[in-house]
């Protein structure tokens, strides 16, 4: 069954001492595009993080958010710049010599002066880390991907719904074609009868007759764009997961093409308006299928 590009999918996940929170979302795009947004530590997991969305899907935007509940606290570690706390005291004394001013450097000045203390994140073992977000962000795609199948399945019955309309109309266009035919035949007959003053040429009024049918005659048209519409809904049944987004384009590009050959060749008012539906159905279908991975 096809996918939709769009989903979104969540997991927590606490291992080891290691709480994550993934997010990924996905929207419609014409390649595969994959976003990360995690804390600078896990930056070095971006390669990673990407191949695992890749190995799953084949186009969409994905935006992948990671973030660590409380960990920055747990394993950061506190470190006194002693050597500038040092240079400040020398310096709050030299102050309090020069301008004889009263009192003590006391530990409440020193500590809020800037870069006195700070905070530094402990090395952590990035496979053990991996394994435990791999598994969070597997999750996480899996819930995503059932939203987008679930969603393509909503696609694919609506645009089911409308082929059958554009079938009808195809039926009915074959139906009154064979008379439009024959009517622009009569038309000419008529036309160059009364336009010519002597006997016309029978052998060239057949030939000119029989160029006109063919202009006006749309079975082949008919025909090629029922052919579309059979690989449309084989395309729609048997994707079984696989990215058919751009093959279902390109026969509706197809298909639109011989629906203006038709529009073209048309003489009749009804197929006229047949046609004129037919378009706005596949119209409505195009807009659908672009969201299809």
């Amino acid at each position: 069954m096809i996918r939709s590009m769009t989903g979104y999918g969540r997991k927590e996940v606490d291992e080891a001492s290691v709480h994550f929170v993934i997010e990924v979302r996905s929207l419609n795009n014409r390649y595969l595009d994959v976003q990360v947004k995690s804390p600078r530590n896990l930056a070095a997991m971006e390669a990673r993080i990407k191949k695992s969305v890749q190995e799953h899907f084949s186009r969409g935007r994905f935006d992948v958010f990671i973030t660590r509940n409380g960990e920055h606290a747990r394993n950061g570690k506190l470190v006194v710049n002693e050597p500038l706390a040092e240079r400040y005291i020398s310096a709050l004394n030299d102050l309090k010599s020069r301008f004889g001013l009263s009192g003590e450097v006391e530990l409440s000045m020193i500590v809020g002066f800037q870069d006195i203390i700070s905070v530094t994140e402990e090395q952590e073992d990035a496979d053990a880390q991996w394994n435990v977000l791999s598994k969070g962000l597997a999750q996480a795609l899996e819930e995503l991907n059932k939203m987008r199948t679930e969603e393509g399945s909503a696609l694919a019955r609506d645009i089911l719904e409308r082929l059958e309309i554009i079938d009808r109309l195809i039926s009915a266009i074959q139906t009154k074609s064979p008379a439009t035919v024959e009517y622009a035949r009569k038309r000419m007959s008529e036309t160059l009868n009364k336009l010519l003053t002597e006997q016309p040429d029978p052998a060239r009024l057949a030939q000119e007759i029989a160029i006109l049918a063919e202009r006006t005659d749309v079975t082949e048209e008919l025909t090629r764009l029922k052919s579309h519409l059979r690989q449309f809904r084989s395309l729609l049944g048997d994707a079984a997961g696989e990215a058919v987004g751009r093959k279902l384009d390109f026969l509706l590009q197809e298909m639109g093409r011989e629906v203006n050959t038709i529009a073209s060749k048309a003489m009749d008012a009804e197929i006229a308006m047949d046609v004129v539906n037919a378009k706005a159905e596949l119209e409505k279908i195009r807009e659908q299928a672009q969201n299809i991975e």
